[in-house]
């Protein structure tokens, strides 16, 4: 506890703000900057990269317990908000105790996995009791293991972290509290999940993230890598699945879901242009990673019950279907795929009724003027 108070407090001392100065004064302050960054960070390498004989045989023995189970010692970020599998996002942190864990997870080996998990008011509430994760009524127990690609740290000592979320977790038990919570957790998968290890490098591909001191360019949903798909594992995978039934994503569910998606950028369009937008220029464009779920565009290989899963989370993703929090939560709460499509279904309707309203609106107005 007191290294971790030591950390806090170098961090702090050293994230002070440089006072303001002339314009002729700019680039002295800029190199002073640049150093303190470079200082921050050599302070973070000894301690969190220092180690004692003792902590090097703890630390070899964690490394081959995370090889066989990358969730045992689950470092939690827990927010207001919920992030889902497929998705990019973006984080400024700023906290003393999720800085440090993110100093240390991208000190250890790849994957650097975390898990992104829903908390009402974020870190004010981490210590009351009903939202204590191993007796809590209240707790939220179900989430998604998000995968860190980058981090680059701020000159005021914050950092910011690019991750994508490649699975949903669940907190099977509670190791540690502080500096932040660390869990045992399992994958929860899908009824027509199959063999979700063999996909994953495939589904969730690193490329789309440009990341700089100044600057984030993130895509907002993983792109698919496909010189990474198995090969010849389809077959496998499609023996594993559940066989058939009525609760089964059938393709009639997934063409309903790409219909009201095509519904959705139509009146949108129609809106902007409304506005007083040229048509070229309100021309809705879908990303280039959910378009790549359509059925006459995904691989051959890759299993239909596979695409259908993955599509059913990029939709509200890339769409923004419903609320961050609870809504988003119900998605990761979903048993099946067929039934999260539903869902997904459910919200574009209700989308395409408002939009419409909306245009109506818009339409009366331009009739009157």
């Amino acid at each position: 506890m007191s290294r971790l108070l030591l950390a806090v407090g170098l961090w702090r001392l050293c994230a002070a703000y440089a006072p303001i100065g002339r314009r002729r004064c700019l680039v002295p302050l800029r190199a002073e900057s640049e150093d303190r960054a470079e200082q921050i960070k050599k302070l973070n390498d000894m301690f969190y990269g220092s180690t004692t004989a003792t902590d090097a045989d703890s630390t070899d023995a964690a490394s081959a317990a995370d090889a066989s189970n990358p969730l045992s010692d689950l470092p939690l970020w827990r927010v207001q908000w919920n992030a889902l599998p497929g998705e990019r996002q973006v984080y400024n942190v700023h906290v003393p105790h999720y800085t440090a864990l993110f100093e240390k997870l991208v000190r250890g080996p790849k994957p650097w996995y975390f898990g992104h998990i829903l908390l009402p008011g974020g870190s004010a509430n981490l210590r009351i009791p009903k939202y204590n994760l191993k007796d809590g009524p209240e707790a939220t127990t179900l989430g998604t293991v998000m995968e860190c690609l980058a981090v680059e740290r701020r000159t005021d000592g914050c950092l910011v972290v690019v991750s994508q979320g490649v699975g949903r977790f669940r907190v099977k038990d509670v190791k540690r509290t502080l500096p932040h919570d660390v869990v045992d957790a399992s994958w929860v998968l899908d009824k027509e999940e199959g063999d979700h290890e063999a996909w994953r490098e495939f589904e969730y591909g690193p490329g789309g993230v440009k990341l700089s001191s100044t600057t984030a360019e993130v895509a907002e949903l993983s792109p698919l890598r496909l010189d990474r798909a198995p090969v010849q594992s389809g077959i496998v995978v499609e023996q594993m699945a559940d066989p058939v039934d009525d609760d089964t994503a059938s393709d009639d569910v997934e063409q309903r879901v790409w219909d009201a998606v095509a519904v959705d950028g139509g009146l949108l369009e129609k809106i902007l242009m409304a506005d007083g937008t040229p048509e070229e220029q309100a021309k809705i464009r879908l990303p280039p990673s959910l378009l790549a779920l359509k059925p006459e565009a995904a691989p051959d290989a890759w299993p239909s019950a596979r695409r259908r899963l993955r599509l059913s989370f990029a939709v509200p993703a890339a769409l923004g279907l419903v609320d961050v929090a609870e809504g988003r939560q119900g998605l990761l709460e979903a048993s099946s795929t067929a039934n999260r499509l539903r869902q997904v279904e459910r919200a574009l309707t209700r989308r395409a009724a408002h939009l419409r309203g909306i245009l109506s609106q818009k339409l009366q107005k331009r009739r009157e003027n």
